[in-house]
């Protein structure tokens, strides 16, 4: 069984079972195992945890209760409930956006381009260019870096 919060890859193979729930009682009906892959199984329905078709999950799982989906098997025979909880809430910590300064070579025409399609900005006083470090990685460019000016 997998751990909560934990979603497998799409091309995994996972054995979903269907609850044939009746009314309010959750321990009635009968289980049916199935082994589908995840993407033929085609959402129908979602409903909000407040919605008319979640109620009953909504008393089940409470304020954890994301939404609940009704997902048909490939040849539209089999109903599969599904409901998304809230497992975990953590605060993000934001990294801060370091800008450090390049010094590109003169004949770098195309570079200089796609730093102001960036956002980069020139400084004409230190004769570099202003960029957030993250651009400057993802573009390769860090072996041009120069100290900040001022």
């Amino acid at each position: 069984m997998s751990q909560p919060g934990l979603t497998p890859p799409a091309s995994a193979r996972v054995s979903t079972q269907t609850l044939g729930l009746t009314g309010n009682d959750f321990g009635a009906g009968s289980v049916k195992k199935t082994e589908q892959p995840l993407e033929r199984l085609r959402v129908a329905k979602k409903y909000g945890p407040e919605q008319d078709g979640a109620k009953r999950f909504a008393r089940r799982y409470g304020d954890q209760l994301v939404c609940v989906r009704h997902r048909l098997s490939e040849d539209g025979n089999v109903r599969h409930t599904t409901v998304e909880l809230l497992v975990e809430s953590t605060p993000v910590a934001s990294r801060q956006r370091t800008i450090i300064a390049l010094r590109l070579p003169p004949d770098s025409r195309t570079t200089r381009s796609l730093l102001l399609a960036c956002g980069a900005q020139w400084d004409k006083k230190g004769r570099v260019w202003l960029v957030p470090h993250m651009v400057a990685k993802g573009l390769r460019l860090l072996k041009y870096r120069a100290a900040l000016p001022g």
